[in-house]
């Protein structure tokens, strides 16, 4: 039997998950608002919870467009605003990281109810029209998600040491 697409990407959205929050397992509060030293390479670095918001914050604009998707295949959508991401990686540093935390949770909660009503309807190939990069299916959309969570995870991992985390 073939394996069910909707099931592997729920299974790849749930393995990325993961990582995260263990990549954050063992983090104190005060170790999630600290910025690492600025590099030649990184001269604004990002503390982990502005990584956690920026997150959130992409994660709800592609549920959004899964959801649009859904409700009329080819619907138009803008470009993310630059300025509202921006905004939602400051808020951050200031929001409670386990205000951020579950809004992460919510948000794939949301993401993989959106994955289920695809399934029902056999609807992985519908999508959005973005003006830059053309059709975007559901199914991209869902893997971009995972792959943007991939790199950050990658991201959390490297600072932790740089913010004072010593034990995994």
């Amino acid at each position: 039997m073939a394996p069910n697409p909707v099931d592997e990407l729920k299974a790849a959205l749930a393995a990325e998950r993961e990582r995260l929050l263990s990549a954050i397992g063992g983090v104190s509060e005060q170790q999630f608002k600290k910025r690492p030293d600025a590099s030649p390479d990184d001269p604004r670095p990002w503390c982990i919870a502005e990584v956690l918001a920026h997150l959130l914050h992409d994660e709800l604009v592609w549920s959004r467009r899964v959801e649009l998707a859904l409700a009329q295949d080819g619907a138009p959508v803008e470009p993310t605003n630059r300025t509202a991401a921006a905004d939602a990686v400051k808020a951050g540093r200031q929001a409670p990281v386990p205000q951020l935390i579950h809004g992460l949770l919510a948000a794939r909660r949301a993401l993989e109810r959106h994955l289920d009503a695809a399934a029902a309807i056999d609807a992985l190939q519908r999508g959005v029209s973005h003006p830059g990069r053309g059709g975007l299916s559901i199914a991209w959309m869902v893997n971009k998600t995972v792959e943007h969570e991939r790199e950050h995870v990658a991201q959390i991992e490297t600072l932790r040491p740089a913010v004072g985390v010593t034990a995994a």
